[in-house]
């Protein structure tokens, strides 16, 4: 049962088709703007060049003009540089065709080789000169598309009727297109695809080689026409079954009425739509069942004497009946990525008046189109897919889409082949222009002579009120594009040679507010004519030479303007970012309340939200001092420097109250759980001795009925008694300023250092004189 013919042709074909791949890739074609892109500036003029034996001389340039007169008009015969007018032309129709030429290169083949989208072609093609070369292929693969316990199939062997089968597909369609004409278009098709089902038999049927050759008809492209009407008419020749060649009885025939909407054909830009949607609507001849009518008339061995079977239609494709074809298309138009919408669906015509046994279609798990002519047994289906265009120059498109069965998937008739429920598509294809693009059109116009360079703008940046200049100040040009400046250690700038005008700048420097200033550059004096020469000047004393006359000395460079700017300094102030964290999670702390003192005394407190983040603004520069309280926290202190203009960004640990206090009464001391450490030799707490002093604060602030408390030092007797006296008492004092910090009123502290005279234990141990290094608190009654 295999249809088996033009493999060679389908060869030939992709043999031709890479050929023009490199072909093309080898040089780009010509560049041209996108379609929104602006006309494209004029060449420049050429060279001028000695005229070549027998040509006329080039026309002199026009004399200068007399002075205080017009400046002469150029005329479009001159050999003056060309200037194009943005203002004077709105649209250049030589522009738009380039870039309808570039368009052509994003026209794309449907899979019938007509310039379109899958299923439904387009009322328009490529220009003149254009053609296009397509390969498309499908697969599917599923379990009980054609025999399923609603629909059963013959069995085999050990096979059950209701049995589901197993179905691979894979389809290619080679296709090419040339537009002949403004108004013309010409294609062909070559089809190929193969279905493996486990219930078939063979169980592989492949069609290789059916062609098609057609001509499209449509309204030539205008400016400004969105719609485009068109017709094709379709011829279909199928491989024969069993055999090579081209069976004639087979042979059908489509003509389709076509209709395309392109809402990117506009003049202006604004005016653009970007989508193109597309209809047809036609009439299909399908003769297909003719490859298969002697088979099914004729009687065993030679033939089935009977109908084929669903499987076996489906795989060699044979409908028995005509079609009305419908099909509508959308498409979002972009440079690179083509997104689409497609429907399309083929309306089954008993024109052929075939006749369908109703008992044996039941037998076959089939109906006959007469008994159930309704919407569910016409193929149809919903494509979904993208063309994407990779290279913008360069007519390369690359195709990927998926197709959704509406029609005819589950309820078969013995009339019409059964379509797919979904299939995926890949393709590519390749556009190729010709002819080359026109030339860009030159619009000459009169162009008055520039205005005079001859004076430029020196000016020095400034401190307001100070005049000390500003070095490394910005110096922009406002409504001028203009290259801008930076001043030098001078403060100073000289912008290039100006035309005459007014100017202005803006001016920003670090540490400064923004500033502006301007100066009007007005047009140069004309140069004085040179004074008449002095009359010889008469020696007074005969025989001497006249006395020396100085020569005036001619004026060389441009003309300066001196200009001064000003910039107001901005307040020597700082910023300051604290963020409360858990001392042992890092988390944030949420709800603390912070008090913050400059350098001046001045006090500002504030509330925080759950983030734990607290601003301060306009902080004097020096030194800052934080006071933060936190719900479940310990009271802590710390102090920062702040930075003039700089922003100074700090994690404050906090740390959590104990679940059992560190700090106890025990007679007329205040005992300690855990010792105060300080950094080895000096008096600065060690961080990880924060935590109890701030207990230590907390319980003195709630505990005022203690009166004055003695802050002791005492140290272990390494060193001299002198150092050691003194590193104790500057250590204790160390403590009693963080506690007044923490709250605690400094007239209740007093501060005193023991040195070794007051050993807690022998120093004859490293841990006896850990405990003599330590800090006492003492009640004084």
């Amino acid at each position: 049962m295999n249809r088996v013919g033009l493999a060679w042709v389908v060869w030939l074909g992709s043999v031709s088709f890479a050929r023009v791949l490199f072909a093309q890739g080898a040089d780009p074609p010509p560049s041209v703007p996108p379609l929104d892109a602006p006309p494209a500036p004029p060449p420049a003029p050429p060279s001028e060049t000695a005229p070549a034996e027998g040509e006329a001389a080039p026309a002199p340039l026009a004399p200068p003009p007399p002075p205080g007169g017009p400046a002469p008009v150029a005329d479009a015969t001159e050999e003056s540089e060309p200037t194009r007018s943005e203002e004077a032309v709105e649209f250049d129709a030589t522009a738009n065709d380039r870039s309808s030429r570039r368009a052509s290169l994003r026209v794309q083949n449907s899979l019938s080789g007509s310039t379109g989208i899958l299923y439904v072609p387009q009322a328009t093609s490529g220009l003149p000169g254009t053609f296009r070369l397509s390969l498309n292929t499908g697969f599917y693969s599923g379990t009980g598309f054609l025999c399923n316990t609603d629909s059963p199939c013959p069995a085999y062997e050990d096979e059950e009727p209701n049995e589901e089968d197993e179905l691979n597909h894979v389809s290619a369609h080679l296709g090419l297109s040339a537009t002949l004409f403004p108004f013309l278009e010409v294609f062909a098709g070559i089809h190929n695809h193969a279905s493996s089902n486990s219930r078939s038999r063979p169980k592989l049927l492949q069609v290789l080689g059916d062609t098609n050759i057609g001509l499209k008809a449509f309204n030539p492209w205008e400016e400004n026409n969105v719609l485009f009407f068109g017709g094709e008419a379709e011829l279909m020749f199928l491989n024969g079954t069993g055999g090579v060649g081209l069976d004639g009885a087979g042979t059908g025939f489509a003509f389709r009425g076509l209709l395309t909407f392109d809402g990117t054909n506009r003049e202006k830009q604004d005016d653009r739509v970007p989508l193109r949607a597309s209809m047809k609507l036609g009439y299909k001849v399908d003769r297909s069942a003719k490859l298969v009518e002697e088979l099914e008339n004729t009687e065993p061995p030679q033939g089935r004497g009977d109908s084929i079977t669903r499987l076996e239609r489906f795989g060699l494709g044979i409908n028995r009946v005509d079609f009305f074809e419908v099909g509508f298309s959308a498409e979002y138009v972009h440079p690179i990525a083509r997104p689409f919408l497609q429907w399309s669906i083929d309306v089954p015509v008993n024109r052929q008046a075939y006749v369908c046994d109703i008992e044996s279609s039941a037998d076959r798990g089939e109906e006959c189109l007469g008994e159930v002519s309704q919407f569910s047994v016409a193929p149809s289906r919903l494509s979904l897919g993208v063309n994407v265009f990779p290279w913008e120059q360069r007519g390369l498109n690359l195709l990927g889409a998926f197709d959704i069965g509406t029609g005819a998937t589950s309820l078969f008739v013995d009339e019409v082949k059964p379509e797919l429920p979904w299939s995926f598509w890949l393709g590519i294809g390749y556009s190729v222009d010709t002819e080359p693009p026109p030339p860009p059109k030159v619009i000459v116009e009169r162009a008055p002579a520039p205005p005079p360079r001859d004076q430029v703008v020196q000016g020095v940046v400034v401190e307001k009120g100070s005049l000390t200049p500003i070095p490394g100040a910005i110096i922009k040009y406002e409504g001028v594009r203009l290259t801008g400046m930076v001043s030098d250690d001078a403060g100073v700038f000289v912008t290039t040679p100006l035309p005459p005008g007014p100017y202005s700048f803006s001016i920003s420097a670090k540490n400064y507010k923004d500033g502006n200033c301007a100066v009007t550059v007005g047009r140069a004096a004309p140069a004085a004519p040179p004074e008449p020469a002095a009359p010889p000047h008469e020696s007074p004393i005969p025989g001497m030479p006249d006395p020396l006359v100085p020569e005036p000395k001619p004026s060389n460079g441009p003309k300066q303007i001196q200009l001064q700017c000003e910039l107001d300094k901005l307040p020597r102030v700082g910023t300051l970012i604290a963020t409360m964290v858990d001392a042992e999670t890092q988390a944030a702390v949420g709800g603390a309340r912070v008090k913050i003192t400059d350098r001046l005394g001045r006090e500002l407190v504030l509330e925080g939200d759950a983030s734990g983040v607290f601003r301060f603004e306009n902080i004097s520069p020096g030194s800052v001092k934080l006071t933060i309280e936190g719900p479940g926290y310990l009271p802590t202190a710390t102090e920062l420097t702040v930075k003039e203009f700089e922003e100074l960004q700090s994690r404050i640990p906090l740390n959590r109250r104990p679940a059992r206090p560190n700090v106890a009464l025990q007679g007329t001391n205040i005992t300690l759980k855990r010792p105060i450490l300080f950094q080895t030799g000096a008096a600065q707490i060690a961080p990880e001795s924060m935590a109890i002093v701030e207990e230590v604060a907390d319980f003195l602030k709630n505990r005022p009925d203690l009166g004055s408390i003695e802050v002791q030092g005492h140290t272990d007797n390494a060193g001299s008694p002198l150092g050691n006296q003194t590193l104790s008492a500057n250590r204790a004092q160390a403590v009693a300023d963080m506690i007044t910090r923490l709250g605690v009123d400094a007239t209740r502290l007093t501060v005193r250092g023991y040195g070794d005279t007051k050993p807690a234990a022998p120093n004859t141990t490293e841990a006896g004189r850990a405990k003599n290094n330590r800090v006492q608190f003492v009640i004084k009654r």
